[in-house]
């Protein structure tokens, strides 16, 4: 079973009703140790790289990280230590799954129409200030918004789709005013500023990568 975001957002669904169940008994139930149990298999444990090459090599570290530490926490011997530790360890998995399925929009299969919008509404900036980001004027940003049918494509799809990546990263460290400060300052490790690299394509895979390495630092 491949874990595709139908999949994934049913696995939320029951790791959040164990999360609830655990708040009202002082053990662990049974349904919530099999639960954990089937971790490895509902997440692809035969071959990971299935959900790896999805989702956020962030995310998918600190998803099987909360895995491995639910599944240790259910060895405890003390029942009140087991049910303490699993409910820390069930809460990581939870969040890191829930931002696995916020992500899932900005897939390069996603229609970019969605991606777009999705991106204007976490910067929640001016036209102006989004029309330089994309790199087109107001107007063609207002008609990608109105029109049926004027979907961005080509290189203008790409680049929508890189900043939303890159927005996607850091919008768990900075607010949106932040976000787009991020790309009008020199960044140290890129030695411009990152804004200056979106009209290069080659570039792209660097900028998310320092996207993530930000992150990743206030993890």
């Amino acid at each position: 079973m491949n874990a595709t975001q139908f999949d994934l957002g049913q696995l939320l669904d029951e790791v959040t009703d164990a999360t609830v169940a655990l708040r009202r008994t002082p053990r662990v139930p049974p349904e919530v140790g099999e639960l954990i149990d089937s971790f490895g298999q509902k997440l692809d444990a035969a071959a990971p790289m299935v959900l790896a090459a999805e989702v956020d090599p962030y995310l998918t570290t600190s998803l099987w990280a909360a895995a491995f530490s639910a599944e240790k926490a259910l060895r405890h011997d003390n029942a009140e230590d087991q049910r303490r530790d699993v409910r820390i360890a069930l809460e990581q998995f939870r969040h890191a799954l829930r931002d696995i399925t916020d992500n899932q929009p900005c897939r390069d299969d996603a229609p970019v129409r969605g991606v777009l919008t999705r991106t204007i509404d976490t910067l929640a900036a001016p036209q102006k200030a989004l029309g330089e980001l994309f790199g087109v004027s107001v107007r063609q940003l207002q008609r990608w918004l109105a029109v049926p049918g004027s979907d961005p494509a080509g290189s203008e799809a790409a680049r929508i789709r890189v900043v939303a990546r890159i927005v996607d990263q850091l919008r768990h460290t900075f607010t949106g005013p932040g976000v787009l400060a991020w790309f009008h300052r020199e960044h140290p490790l890129l030695g411009e500023r990152p804004m200056a690299l979106l009209d290069d394509p080659l570039r792209y895979p660097e900028l998310i990568s320092v996207a993530t390495a930000a992150r990743s630092m206030t993890g």
